[in-house]
């Protein structure tokens, strides 16, 4: 027991207790996610008969890199408390070796989605399960495996972010016929989005299956037939206007042509503690969360600074952007619409203005997710766009070429001046 005790240092064999059942590092404020993996691997690796594990109020951070290697010889737990660790993500294939876990608290966390049959597959012996004041925004059939609901006897989902839009409907049919007790409901789940529904009780939401299928196939069919000439006009003068594949093509070329003569940085993405800070609308925080964050720190490394998920309760959020800005390498803007139109992203472009004077328009990289219409053009931004290349988001065929470009865009060396040549 080291409850509330600060700790600084784990020593190796420090835990080498083979009897040990009962552990509780609560509120420790312990970083694990500073540690190197095979430090973290040696932590439990001497008690692993441990049967009821309490890491509360300690710092985890990115779970896919921190838990599967520290839990890995916890297989006999029966109750594992994460409360509070600042959880952006849950690891897949790292609780389902716990075949006999009862109890599984992960509530007051930054969790927004997860693998359901990868993260909770093979959990039958879970009987309560605490997901409560994270950012999770719809829960689908696939959140949690029928293996699981079987035997689940509670379960706490209270205090989150819900979208009351279509998506949710499995979620509130299920809410409604379960035999589960669902802690606090429904009392302490609203919707948050859309703005029209904001802290309406979730119950009170009520989509139809009529409601959410706003195309007939019939209706679909005719105006494909009678649009497909209009089709084949609108492409042919989309190509002529160069398309943003080939727009994204160039941006690669500009970059491959920087690395040629290349530039001898001040600094390096070493030197932060973010890749970069992402500015973005709340409306697009479903790409950005889901999409943009989830792909490139899982499947390229990065580390992104995003509000949701960063920001430190307590401080205003012009002091969070100051600081966090200071930690970040680059600075990334989710170009749209709804951005255009917020006077407070406006407030964000004119920072980043400030950035580029500083640093380059290398220091930024821009995505225009969607074409911005003339209404919503800004004065400051449309200044940005002139001076600065932008990538075009393209879905399906290109994509690829997008996401190639987004990551050339990070990794790009970012020139100070004055500039050495090499």
């Amino acid at each position: 027991m080291a409850v509330g005790q600060p700790l600084k240092k784990i020593e190796v064999g420090a835990l080498n207790i083979s009897t040990l059942k009962t552990l509780s590092l609560r509120k420790c404020h312990f970083d694990f996610y500073r540690l190197p993996p095979l430090a973290l691997s040696k932590i439990f690796s001497f008690c692993k008969g441990l049967k009821s594990l309490d890491l509360a109020g300690n710092v985890i951070n990115n779970g896919t890199s921190v838990l599967p290697v520290l839990l890995f010889p916890l297989t006999k737990l029966r109750n594992l408390n994460l409360q509070a660790t600042k959880l952006n993500y849950l690891p897949e294939y790292t609780f389902t070796k716990m075949k006999f876990i009862k109890r599984l608290i992960l509530n007051d966390n930054r969790i927004y989605s997860w693998h359901g049959p990868k993260v909770f597959g093979n959990l039958t012996s879970l009987r309560y399960i605490d997901l409560g004041n994270n950012l999770i925004t719809i829960i689908v059939e696939t959140s949690f495996p029928t293996s699981l609901l079987k035997n689940l006897e509670k379960i706490s989902l209270a205090f989150n972010r819900f979208s009351c839009i279509c998506e949710q409907m499995w979620f509130l049919n299920w809410l409604r016929q379960t035999n589960i007790s669902v802690v606090s409901y429904p009392e302490k789940y609203y919707c948050t989005q859309p703005s029209n529904l904001n802290h309406v009780l979730l119950k009170y939401y009520k989509p139809t299956v009529e409601s959410c299928t706003p195309w007939d196939p019939i209706w679909t069919t005719a105006i494909l037939i009678s649009a497909f000439g209009v089709l084949i006009i609108i492409a042919f003068v989309f190509f002529l206007k160069c398309n943003a594949n080939v727009k994204n093509y160039v941006y690669l070329l500009r970059v491959k042509h920087r690395k040629k003569f290349g530039y001898l940085p001040i600094e390096s993405s070493e030197d932060y503690q973010y890749h970069g800070f992402v500015v973005y609308c709340d409306s697009d925080r479903t790409w950005v969360h889901n999409q943009f964050v989830k792909r490139l720190e899982n499947e390229e490394g990065f580390k992104f600074c995003i509000h949701h998920r960063d920001f430190v309760a307590g401080d205003t959020i012009s002091a969070n952007v100051d600081n966090f800005l200071k930690e970040s390498w680059k600075v990334v803007v989710i170009m749209s619409n709804a951005l255009a139109k917020s006077e407070w992203c406006q407030w964000e472009i004119d920072i980043v203005q400030e950035r580029r004077r500083r640093q380059g328009r290398d220091a930024l990289v821009l995505i225009m997710l969607e074409n911005i219409n003339s209404k919503s053009m800004t004065s400051p931004l449309h200044t940005l766009l002139d001076s600065t290349p932008y990538i075009r988001y393209k879905k399906g065929i290109g994509e690829d070429l997008f996401w190639k470009a987004v990551v050339e865009g990070l990794r790009k060396s970012v020139g100070h001046h004055p500039v050495s040549l090499l």
